[in-house]
């Protein structure tokens, strides 16, 4: 079962698309419409300034498709790396890209991230006709709100979430009754199914029993005399005799 999920960056290259078409016609609209009128009104001072316009609408529409390439290819990079959910035997991480900053001339980047404990569970909701790409839980959670590198985590050899950075598992944190993942992992079946199967798991783990040192020391059970002579009895009497 997969335990670690990507978030879907496909939808930011659909939505360049859509503006790059609807830039492109509205520049080409905008040209036809100033070349017809400078046929019409050819040899007019008017001419001039409608080539000056239909000039000036191809550049702003370069600057346009640029900069939407760049901002689009910046965003697919992020949530690439920083939105993801991560599946660990007594809980979930969902985390979130939330936007970048400088400081002191060094980039900062900011993340969300939400701790979902099985233990707090109560329910994971889908609505698969309304909302197929929401996943809505409902239980204890932790949400934090931090620079990236500082939400870096690792899980123990009982399978309990610890961060890095040691406070972090005690406060900076605020506790939500509820989060609804929106529309970051495309369809979220398989996520939902996934949830289903590890929490179904942490259920089924049977309870670790108290270390007793008893279980662990053997002791020699002493030998039961059944004669009076105890050498009779000995291990190691031989009956030998000269």
């Amino acid at each position: 079962m997969k335990y670690f999920f990507h978030a879907e960056v496909e939808k930011y290259t659909r939505r360049l698309k859509h503006m790059m078409l609807l830039a492109a016609m509205s520049v080409f609209a905008v040209c036809a419409f100033c070349t017809i009128n400078i046929v019409l009104n050819f040899g007019s001072e008017i001419v001039y300034l409608l080539l000056a316009l239909i000039g000036g609408f191809v550049f702003l529409g370069m600057v346009f498709g640029f900069s939407a390439v760049y901002i689009t290819e910046k965003y697919k990079r992020r949530h690439s790396k920083y939105t993801y959910f991560d599946f660990f035997p007594k809980g979930m991480i969902f985390s979130e890209y939330a936007g970048e900053f400088t400081r002191y001339g060094e980039k900062k980047i900011l993340r969300r991230l939400y701790y979902i404990p099985f233990e707090g569970l109560i329910s994971v909701t889908r609505d698969p006709k309304t909302a197929p790409h929401n996943l809505t839980f409902t239980g204890e959670i932790r949400a934090y709100f931090q620079e990236s590198d500082r939400l870096g985590y690792h899980i123990d050899e009982d399978g309990n979430l610890e961060f890095d950075s040691a406070e972090l598992n005690i406060r900076l944190y605020e506790e939500l009754p509820s989060l609804v993942v929106r529309d970051r992992f495309g369809n979220t079946k398989r996520l939902e199914k996934s949830v289903n199967f590890y929490l179904e798991q942490y259920k089924n783990t049977p309870e670790k029993k108290p270390f007793n040192i008893s279980d662990y020391v053997s002791v020699r059970k002493r030998v039961k005399l059944h004669t009076s002579n105890a050498a009779l009895e000995s291990p190691s009497y031989s009956r030998k005799w000269k």
